[in-house]
């Protein structure tokens, strides 16, 4: 999901769809742990949007605060 269609959705959705990704995470970790994980990228990829959904988290509490 790109970032200008995270800043749209509302901070429980956004929650929501960080635990999913931090769920999905740890089953590709453990997949590839038990050798049953076809392509490693998708542990990078999980990081990265659990990367850019903790940072438009903290942009939206930043602007609320300013207020």
């Amino acid at each position: 999901m790109k970032v200008a269609e995270l800043r749209t959705k509302k901070p429980a959705e956004l929650t929501e769809l960080l635990l999913s990704e931090q769920k999905d995470l740890a089953d590709a970790r453990r997949g590839l742990a038990a050798g049953e994980l076809t392509n490693p990228r998708v542990i990078t990829q999980h990081r990265k949007s659990i990367a850019q959904i903790m940072t438009v988290m903290s942009e939206t509490l930043k602007k609320e605060e300013e207020k």
